[in-house]
């Protein structure tokens, strides 16, 4: 493993066989992926050593959708909305590839339809 995510393997909840969950997991846009929240999501994910790939975990949370809806019912900018559900949506599938904590229901923002 990479110098890199040292810190990540000294953490009992990762450790070396995290650290390689997080690499195998990957994760790709799914067809509806808001561009910026997708954005944030992919930044974090790709920090904490979870590579984008073709192949990879769709991140179909992160509508356009639900972040219109957020940014409405929150009455704030579309663009905070996007950063906000790209950092649940990064947490999320963090916490499914380990697996670590409790997910959010099925993994999808709270505030999209289905």
């Amino acid at each position: 493993m990479s110098r890199r995510f040292a810190r990540q393997l000294l953490l009992g909840e990762i450790g070396e066989a995290g650290q390689g969950r997080l690499f195998e997991a990957g994760f790709c846009a799914g067809e509806s992926t808001d561009p910026d929240a997708y954005a944030v999501a992919s930044e974090y994910l790709r920090r904490a050593g979870c590579p984008e790939r073709s192949e990879g975990t769709p991140l179909d949370a992160l509508s356009a959708d639900a972040v219109s809806q957020l940014a409405a019912a929150a009455g704030t900018s579309r663009a905070l909305a996007a950063a906000i559900l790209g950092a649940l949506e990064a947490v999320e599938h963090i916490k499914r590839a380990l697996p670590a904590g409790r997910p959010l229901g099925t993994g999808r923002a709270p505030l999209s339809k289905g």
